[in-house]
């Protein structure tokens, strides 16, 4: 992703805004009432609530009225809206709460009418149990609570053991016996279970010879509703807390093929929540990307969080925005949300939460573009997990650009927009760095199977080889611990980065001054005078496999020769339809020999590819720009 928003970077960085983009009105100007709910598919939980959301057209601008079947089961808070666009469109949500106390599941029914015209309603049902479960998992050696979350890492032949917690608090596993299944069953084995206690304990196969996944499932005997689930994937070796799994599978959209994207799992939960089911959500297909920094999730991801929106004294929503190259650009309000990542949590995280109805973004935002990324198909993921080697979006080399400690006027990255959203002709605002979407990474406590909790200082990716093309590849981020023996550097090379965050790559008679390593780019991308493809002209296709090699240089230390290869993508693309991981993908950067005065043909983009066969490491910078000198192994660094 770093390839894309590298323009706008050196231009300023982007701010999302709570203000709507007109949508295209009805014919005729009839009024249209669309419904959707918070809670999603999940039931709600007795004193659970759930919002409701109507997006109307409606050019009188009269909004609606709100009822509910059965009556008084439960109770609507007063509507909020935004003020009508120009084509008619607002947004008007209520909050659903359901009593606190009911003893069998039902529908509540909801509906929304036009008050221009009654004749018009539209309802959407809410599914409510009395019964609603989570889990947590325990090392049974230690009997320390590992996690929280719902993915993590086991090693062969590893046992934990998961308690199942009913809510509300009054209900126990005493009076509501919890079944368990393992799926698939030759994924191990569940022993010593304790009916009463709501336990049990997952045993990994005592060997395997590649990944394979294991689902825990816990199911209330009297409410088939209420289920929860715990994913483990057993690794041949290098398992652990700190250990999440990494999917080159083609990403999150079923019809089309994310070539060269390495996904992730991340759960999100309401701060300082407990993680049950109405308080938290996994979010699968999340894209790794070491060339930026935060963590962004689209908003229809996470029907079911109610995460609280960063405001300031006079009210206003603070959005985020993150501007490609290309014009597109991702948009939203700054959120707080507790993060898991296999064992590893950040509490109240600032992440960006992208708004999934398109909005009027400031000029500075969009940079001419008209394309918001907010759905899976546009974005080709449900959200981004930016861990480059900086603690925030507006973070370079120690140095915070948005926080007015360095220049008056702040880059294109945060808005202040009052209810009735921004405008295109709104400023960028100045925000203080723990208000600013956090590298997730830098944020991070481990809680390991010794019950220590550690800070954590970068991250490893490793992947499996890949020669040509492959359906998929599995590999594993790591997050680095002192205290974990799965991190170490061992023989690796360490790349200091300059006050930009590069280092150089000199590659056929060219000193390319602006490189980085991109686990969010899907190619390697370099300026060069290979062939453009005809077809998919963002890649290079020689008339045959061309090899190469470069040497990567640090800013103050590491030098290595790197060897790759470049096919052509036109063929290797269709020829393999439907493989995710391909080693030999490049593309043009720039024009060659043209590099500057660090222009964009300056620039190689070591993407995906880079990362195949090797244990790539990024460390996050803890310089500040107070510090008038700083150990290079302190500050930002990259290691393989």
């Amino acid at each position: 992703m770093r390839r894309l928003a590298l323009t706008a970077s050196m231009l300023g960085l982007i701010s999302l805004v709570a203000c709507f983009k007109p949508g295209p009105a009805p014919i005729g100007g009839a009024v249209t009432i669309e419904l959707s709910s918070s809670s999603g598919t999940l039931p709600v939980i007795p004193g659970g609530s759930a919002t409701i959301t109507a997006t109307i057209y409606d050019q009188s601008n009269q909004g609606v009225t709100w009822t509910m079947v059965p009556v008084n089961f439960g109770s609507l808070s007063a509507p909020t809206s935004t003020s009508q666009s120009q084509s008619g469109q607002a947004l008007e949500s209520v909050t659903y709460t359901a009593p606190s106390n009911f003893s069998a599941g039902t529908t509540v029914t909801i509906t929304a009418t036009s008050i221009s015209n009654p004749y018009i309603s539209t309802s959407i049902g809410v599914k409510l149990s009395p019964i609603g479960i989570t889990l947590q998992v325990f090392s049974p050696v230690t009997n320390t609570q590992v996690q929280t979350a719902y993915s993590q890492s086991v090693g062969p032949g590893q046992q934990l053991t998961l308690l199942a917690a009913l809510l509300p608090s009054t209900v126990t596993t005493t009076s509501q016996p919890v079944s368990w299944t393992l799926a698939p069953a030759d994924a191990g084995s569940l022993i010593n279970p304790i009916p009463l206690a709501g336990e049990i304990t997952y045993v990994a196969p005592a060997t395997v010879s590649s990944p394979i996944t294991a689902t825990v499932t816990a199911t209330v005997e009297s409410n088939p509703n209420a289920t929860a689930s715990m994913r483990f994937t057993v690794l041949p070796s290098g398992a652990g807390p700190n250990v999440a799994i990494v999917n080159v599978d083609g990403g999150p959209v079923p019809t089309q093929i994310y070539p060269n994207g390495a996904f992730t799992s991340v759960t999100i939960c309401n701060p300082e929540s407990s993680s049950g089911a109405t308080a938290c959500q996994v979010v699968d297909g999340v894209l790794i990307d070491t060339g930026s920094y935060g963590l962004r999730i689209l908003q229809a991801q996470i029907p079911r969080l109610n995460l609280p929106t960063l405001i300031d004294p006079y009210g206003n929503v603070l959005e985020n925005c993150d501007s490609l190259a290309d014009g597109s650009y991702l948009w939203g309000p700054v959120s707080l949300g507790d993060v898991y990542i296999a064992g590893d949590v950040g509490a109240s995280v600032p992440i960006q939460v992208i708004s999934s109805t398109n909005a009027v973004v400031p000029d500075g935002c969009s940079n001419g573009g008209t394309t918001e990324l907010n759905t899976p198909q546009l974005l080709g993921a449900n959200g981004i997990l930016g861990i480059g080697p900086e603690p925030t979006d507006c973070t370079v080399a120690g140095v915070n650009y948005c926080d007015g400690s360095t220049q008056a006027v702040p880059p294109n990255l945060y808005y202040s927009c009052p209810s009735v959203g921004c405008m295109m002709t709104d400023s960028p605002v100045t925000v203080a760095a723990v208000q600013q979407v956090s590298n997730p990474a830098s944020l991070f406590r481990i809680n390991n199977l010794s019950g220590v909790s550690n800070e954590n200082t970068g991250i490893v990716v490793q992947l499996p080889g890949v020669s040509g093309s492959a359906p998929s590849a599995m590999g594993t981020l790591t997050f680095v611990s002192t205290t974990e023996l799965n991190n170490q550097l061992g023989n690796a090379t360490v790349f200091t980065l300059d006050s930009n965050d590069h280092f150089t790559t000199i590659f056929n008679s060219q000193t390319l001054t602006n490189s980085f390593i991109d686990s969010g780019s899907n190619a390697l991308y370099f300026p060069d005078s290979l062939t453009v493809c005809a077809d998919k002209t963002q890649f290079f296709c020689p008339s045959s496999l061309t090899s190469y090699s470069a040497v990567a240089q640090g800013a103050t230390q590491g030098q290595n020769t790197v060897n790759f290869s470049v096919d052509n993508a036109d063929s290797l693309l269709s020829t393999s339809p439907t493989s995710a991981a391909f080693s030999t993908l490049a593309g043009p950067e720039g024009t060659y020999n043209s590099c500057s005065g660090g222009n964009i043909s300056c620039v190689f983009d070591w993407g995906l590819p880079f990362f195949y066969g090797r244990t790539v490491f990024s460390h996050t910078d803890a310089c500040t720009s107070a510090q008038t000198s700083c150990d290079p192994m302190t500050g930002a660094w990259w290691a393989y």
